[in-house]
């Protein structure tokens, strides 16, 4: 039977899936027709109704179709000369509201600033809807005085949220699709490979681990601004017509910053390209978590069931490891994006270092999850990187007899040579400018760690508290835990070691106990690493000064407990598989006490968070006045930069016989009147492969370094024409791009080949296996 005739034949039994699928298909036509409508372009009248507040001004209110627009509003602020203390403070605000049809209408206050006169935001109203009464609401702020004007406000619509909203509704009702069929075929349905348990535990894992984002906000956490600042500038940038992104161009008002030279935005490039796709911003980001969480179950469902030899005890330690506390702590309450990102690729590192060690003669499949792991991890957070080479060394160390092996010490190469070539692309930029810029960072000596760290108390806490609503936490304050499951698997291990005599009847149980002994005594010293116990500040007092700068380096001690958390994941499931084997009653009860432990703590985490943690929508965000530049990643800028000097964008000079007009993207419209050469201070950060030359005629002009570490311009005598400034990173940036490229298609090149190898083999031993039978 062909697939048409199944189709027809499903669809005369269940006649009801027939009328949803042909409502999702004419609601899909429907979407698609849109597609060819002329984009929408709507001014607002400056007519102002009746003023009810004083500084309030509200305007006649305008129709608007369903999509997605740009706003652009031209307005004018006070200028520096008419307000000695004006820039960077907030003149107006502006809101869109609409009475009738509320909740159809998305879009965040618009800040108006003295430092620019056109700004653009976005605003959406919603799928098959038509508001009638979008209504302007302009709040002068008391600083604005007599010198606030709006001059216009412009809604353009954007043809690409039509395709975004296409793909995004064909998407769900996919999702939707499938989970009828579900439960229309029942138990006609075969089971997955790796049965239905597991894949209860894994769908289950990824929508608990999620559901903090499943909401029209985000919660605070103490670094989510920062990295929603890092997707909206790198999507910037990339519209700009970077990639890779070097340089954030729109960073600080325009001034750009080094902050992807120095922390890798790889993988934040999925939620830049969905915010260029018009997606609101807090939308691409609980996108992203989404992704992660999937990425972080899955990763360490295939490490751990490949540790353990054991599928369902792989998904029961993969599950706990998702949504282990500390892993909860990063996420939620520090909303650290690199660090959780890491989190991802330390099962395949434990993966890799344990393949490695465990056979004779490592095949690809044995040392490649090293490679790829630590690649990851490298451009995810460089810090995590540190710890997790600081434990591959020392696991490096405790088997050295086995290690050293000809066979190993390849495969231990090979792994080293994936991982610099796929991060090469970032790592050479990375050096070389941690080598040649002084950064404010830089300038920042390590402080001692020990202060830092946390109780035994809190480490063996069951249940962590996630209280308190003012956003700013100490060590002391965040649930660092390793959760009542990570007590449990303590347990679990103890009682395993205890009855190590019965581990010796196979050679697999051997195994699988040499290799829960080694992680119990690596764990238990990450664990001691992140506590006040250990003697940070005696080593820094004893060792080189060298030394301690890379021991200190993490800048918390509990960061650690990322070590610890894989680590327990590895003896979860090595320590139920060698339970399984005397007693699978035991091991059973001890997986479920394990996930229940697991739930358990989670629900905890999140009664305390969601009822005492701050929220903040970030929808329209366009402008950087909704991130202060605390907020902004300072850290990477020119050390010595003075930051209230972002609030005034514009060309300044000392001579009376030049005029420039900057017009934003590095030109500049400039005359030299004078006899001399005229130097023309840019608001641009003076960041090394600047260059400067005339937009016609390509003449190469000088450009040095101010005394507040922006770019100078010097201009002839007698010139007159436009400037364009262009950051271009050297060659041996692209070189090692394309030893990126070549390694990452090498192995996409090995894994096809590897594919079509194995299905040989498959069928010519299927072919043989039916010859026997025949014969």
């Amino acid at each position: 039977m062909n697939t048409t005739a199944r189709t027809r034949a499903f669809l005369r039994v269940h006649p009801l899936f027939g009328a949803v699928f042909l409502v999702e298909m004419l609601f899909l036509a429907a979407l698609v027709a849109g597609l060819l409508r002329a984009p929408a372009e709507v001014s607002v009248p400056l007519d102002t109704l009746p003023q009810t507040e004083e500084g309030v001004s509200v305007y006649a209110p305008v129709t608007l179709s369903a999509g997605g627009y740009r706003v652009t509003v031209t307005y004018k602020a006070a200028s520096p000369t008419d307000n000695e203390d004006a820039g960077g403070h907030t003149v107006a605000a502006l809101d869109f509201t609409s009475a009738q049809n509320p909740s159809s209408v998305q879009s965040d206050t618009i800040a108006l600033t003295d430092t620019f006169s056109t700004v653009t935001a976005r605003l959406w109203v919603g799928t098959a809807a038509t508001v009638d009464d979008l209504t302007l609401t302009v709040t002068e702020s008391p600083e604005a005085g007599q010198g606030f004007t709006l001059q216009s406000v412009t809604l353009t619509e954007q043809p690409v949220w039509r395709v975004t909203a296409l793909v995004g509704w064909l998407l769900l009702f996919a999702a939707a699709d499938l989970l009828l069929c579900l439960l229309f075929l029942g138990d006609g349905l075969r089971a997955p490979r790796c049965g239905w348990g597991v894949a209860l535990l894994l769908v289950g894992g990824i929508v608990l681990a999620s559901l903090p984002y499943f909401a029209d906000f985000l919660y605070t956490g103490h670094d989510l601004r920062f990295h929603c600042y890092r997707i909206w500038a790198a999507a910037q940038a990339m519209a700009d017509g970077q990639f890779p992104v070097r340089l954030f161009t729109e960073g600080f008002n325009g001034y750009g910053a080094a902050t992807p030279q120095y922390y890798c935005d790889l993988f934040l490039y999925i939620p830049a390209l969905l915010y260029n796709a018009f997606l609101p911003l807090q939308s691409c980001y609980q996108i992203y978590v989404l992704l992660v969480n999937t990425a972080t179950m899955l990763v360490a469902y295939y490490s751990f069931a490949r540790i353990g030899g054991h599928k369902l005890y792989g998904a029961v330690a993969a599950f706990a490891y998702t949504l282990c506390a500390y892993r909860l702590t990063n996420l939620l309450l520090r909303a650290s994006v690199g660090e959780y990102t890491a989190m991802i690729f330390l099962p395949l590192v434990a993966l890799g270092a344990w393949a490695i060690a465990r056979h004779d003669r490592p095949a690809p499949r044995d040392w490649l999850p090293l490679g790829l792991g630590m690649a990851g991890i490298v451009q995810s957070h460089l810090l995590t990187t540190e710890l997790a080479a600081l434990f591959l060394a020392l696991f490096w160390v405790c088997n050295l007899q086995v290690m050293l092996r000809p066979a190993r010490l390849k495969a231990a190469v090979k792994a080293v040579a994936v991982a610099l070539g796929l991060t090469a692309w970032y790592l050479v930029p990375c050096l070389n400018a941690l080598r040649n810029e002084t950064i404010m960072i830089s300038d920042v000596h390590p402080s001692p760690i020990q202060s830092t760290g946390v109780y035994l108390i809190q480490l063996l806490g069951l249940f962590g508290y996630a209280g308190g609503s003012s956003g700013e936490r100490t060590a002391g304050e965040m649930p660092l835990t390793i959760g009542l499951a990570g007590c449990i698997v303590l347990m679990l291990v103890l009682w395993c070691c205890l009855q190590r005599a019965r581990w010796r009847g196979t050679k697999e149980n051997t195994r699988r106990w040499l290799g829960l002994r080694g992680g119990f005594a690596l764990c238990l010293l990450a664990m001691w690493l992140s506590t006040t116990c250990f003697p940070w500040d005696w080593l820094a007092s004893k060792l080189p000064q060298k030394l301690v700068d890379i021991l200190l380096k993490p800048q918390f001690s509990w960061r650690y407990l990322a070590i610890a958390a894989v680590l327990l994941g590895v003896m979860t499931v090595l320590a139920l598989a060698l339970a399984d084997t005397v007693s699978p009653r035991l091991a059973r009860g001890a997986a479920i006490a394990i996930l229940v432990a697991t739930v358990l703590y989670t629900g905890v985490f999140y009664r305390d968070y969601a009822y005492n943690q701050g929220t903040v929508t970030m929808i329209s965000t366009e402008t950087m006045t909704a991130f202060p530049y605390e907020t902004m990643g300072y850290d990477y800028l020119p050390a010595g930069v003075d930051l209230a000097m972002f609030d005034q964008v514009e060309v300044t000079t000392d001579s009376g016989d030049t005029t420039a007009v900057w017009q934003g993207q590095g030109t500049v419209l400039c005359e030299n009147r004078g006899t001399e050469p005229a130097a023309l201070n840019l608001p641009l950060l003076a960041y090394r492969y600047y260059t400067a030359a005339d937009a016609e005629t390509g003449t190469p002009l000088t450009l040095t370094e101010n005394e507040e570490h922006c770019l100078q311009l010097s201009v002839p005598a007698g010139y007159c024409g436009t400037v364009q400034v262009r950051y271009t990173p050297p060659i041996g940036w692209h070189l090692a791009e394309l030893v990126t490229l070549a390694t990452l298609l090498g192995l996409i090149g090995w894994g096809v080949q590897d594919t079509r190898r194995r299905r040989r083999e498959a069928l010519i031993e299927e072919t043989v296996q039916e010859e026997t039978v025949y014969v």
